[in-house]
């Protein structure tokens, strides 16, 4: 797992793991919607108020704007942010990338669902089938 150690992390807001989510993303503006089709399927590795990381198949240039669509087991419809690329990594030997977003855009309901998912342990540790007998919470 790629750690920074504290002197180096220059975060504002705490982050925290959410197990089985995932991540879709594409290019943010006129060219995201001019017929780029998502890249899904990507493991959320952690993620808190400002920002992100996820796996990603290829690089993310630093700068690029992206929305992201985030898939949390607990919650009815993904989580929609824009975003900032600001770094990626390779894995070692791996032809698979870790990259770091720090969000710049949503609208009020989706910060207040990333809040709660800050608050509440039980969202960001329940798989889907654990989550109110296997129904999902509608927030």
């Amino acid at each position: 797992m790629i750690m920074a150690n504290k002197k180096a992390d220059r975060r504002k807001d705490e982050r925290f793991a959410i197990k089985q989510s995932t991540v879709a993303f594409k290019p943010a503006g006129p060219l995201g919607s001019l017929g780029k089709k998502n890249v899904s399927g990507n493991v959320l590795v952690n993620m808190g108020r400002g920002g992100a990381q996820f796996t990603t198949p290829s690089p993310l240039k630093p700068g690029a704007k992206v929305r992201l669509s985030i898939s949390i087991p607990a919650f009815i419809g993904d989580l929609t942010l824009t975003g900032k690329v600001i770094w990626y990594k390779r894995f070692d030997g791996m032809q698979k990338y870790r990259a770091g977003v720090e969000f710049i855009k949503a609208n009020k309901k989706t910060w207040q669902r990333v809040d709660t998912l800050r608050k509440d342990v039980f969202f960001r540790t329940q798989g889907q089938s654990k989550v109110l007998g296997g129904k999902k919470q509608a927030i």
